[in-house]
């Protein structure tokens, strides 16, 4: 392969996993962060959430912005974990929802 073709291939990776951050942070803002609740079920802020989840407020709004963002593992544990429902659970469920090859 040479570097003309080995750049094509690394934007198209690049624009793939955009394209799947995006997707999984849209994913979770419709599934957990559409409102915020604490753990008794009441309406909270979008601060108290955060802080809940040990995250701060500004990524619960990247995470929330259209075009999502390169999201961390650890963010999504957080907010799972706070949520208790398993990684596993949210991934099969945003693989059901959107498959395994998303298209570019």
């Amino acid at each position: 392969m040479d570097n003309h073709e080995y750049k094509k291939n690394k934007d198209e990776l690049n624009k793939a996993n955009a394209l799947v951050n995006k997707y999984l942070c849209n994913f979770i803002t419709n599934k957990f962060l559409q409102t915020f609740y604490d753990q008794d079920g009441n309406v909270i802020s979008q601060n108290k959430y955060a802080s809940s989840c040990g995250l701060s407020s500004s990524t619960l709004s990247k995470l929330k912005s259209s075009e999502g963002y390169d999201i961390p593992m650890a963010t999504i544990y957080s907010i799972c974990r706070y949520e208790r429902h398993s990684l596993k659970d949210l991934f099969g469920e945003f693989e059901k929802e959107y498959g395994v090859d998303i298209p570019l």
